[in-house]
């Protein structure tokens, strides 16, 4: 009898220790699946923590232009948390190129304001002025590629910088292109909404000199770029903004005919008057969305 109990014990304990063996190989196993769960959950979590880059957008004023002229547009773009305010370049009469603030690479959508302290002088000087500037943020700030936005001349002389620059290396690559309420074909407004410069379906009826010289050139300007063209109708029968005609500014499509994409959107009404444009919250959308469809 006392070798049985003895038996019944030896078997009982090999049942127990048997089952601690397994019982704690699987406690081990399962210890190693959630700590490779952790691992798997931190590295996901470090993978959505990359910084990116994108694409800094200059803003540029028109004839007489000052910083408030772009400027109230670029804080309520950087307001709505679409964008981040970044550096205000400068550029003298000579030239010279002058840049303030802090540029951080990985800022959301940095703005890059662009000021000419001569704001009246000639296409060509702004011109030169905006190719010492893109080479500036290119060789010093080692910034790829932009996106632009030009108001009334600003965006004539965005097509004059484009059309001279091209796909030249030592300058940023301009993916898009934003023009406001910009005289591609002068200044001459009917006051029946009529003028020698109306469009037709092949073009201007009456070419400027400068039209002219923007149709001879725009095999220039990069097919890849995009371009959203706006302009502005009061709706006083001039058909204009009071400063451009809807038949000067919506001109460029004959421009950038040859681009990758052409838009271009009308606002109309007192909020569509030439300098109220860049004050217009609907025209902060378009550009808005033109430029960062995925915010």
């Amino acid at each position: 009898m006392k070798k049985i109990l003895t038996a019944i014990a030896v078997i009982a304990l090999f049942f127990v220790g048997f089952g601690f063996i397994f019982g704690t190989h699987d406690a081990a196993k399962e210890d190693t699946k959630k700590t490779a769960e952790v691992k798997k959950t931190a590295a996901v979590n470090d993978s959505e923590k990359v910084k990116t880059i994108d694409v800094p957008t200059l803003f540029l004023h028109g004839y007489s232009g000052t910083k408030n002229s772009m400027g109230h547009m670029m804080d309520r773009l950087a307001s709505n948390g679409d964008a981040t305010r970044s550096l205000v370049v400068s550029v003298t009469p000579e030239g010279a190129v002058n840049v303030s603030g802090d540029w951080d690479k990985f800022a959301k959508n940095p703005l890059i304001q662009v000021l000419f302290e001569d704001n009246k002088s000639s296409l060509t000087n702004q011109t030169v002025w905006l190719q010492n500037v893109m080479l500036k943020l290119k060789s010093e700030y080692h910034i790829p590629s932009v996106n632009v936005v030009g108001h009334s001349m600003g965006g004539v002389d965005w097509t004059g910088y484009l059309e001279e620059v091209g796909n030249k290396p030592d300058f940023p690559t301009v993916k898009k292109f934003v023009a406001i309420g910009s005289p591609f074909n002068g200044l001459e407004i009917g006051k029946d909404g009529k003028t020698a410069y109306d469009l037709t379906e092949t073009g201007p009826a009456t070419q400027t000199e400068r039209f002219a010289n923007f149709m001879t050139n725009k095999k220039v300007i990069p097919t890849t770029l995009e371009v959203l063209n706006i302009a502005g109708d009061v709706e006083d029968g001039t058909k204009s903004d009071t400063s451009v005609s809807l038949a000067s500014a919506l001109s460029g499509k004959f421009i950038f005919d040859q681009v990758a994409s052409y838009k271009e959107l009308t606002f109309t009404g007192k909020q569509a008057q030439h300098s109220k444009l860049h004050e217009n919250k609907d025209v902060d959308a378009a550009v808005n969305d033109f430029l960062w469809p995925s915010s």
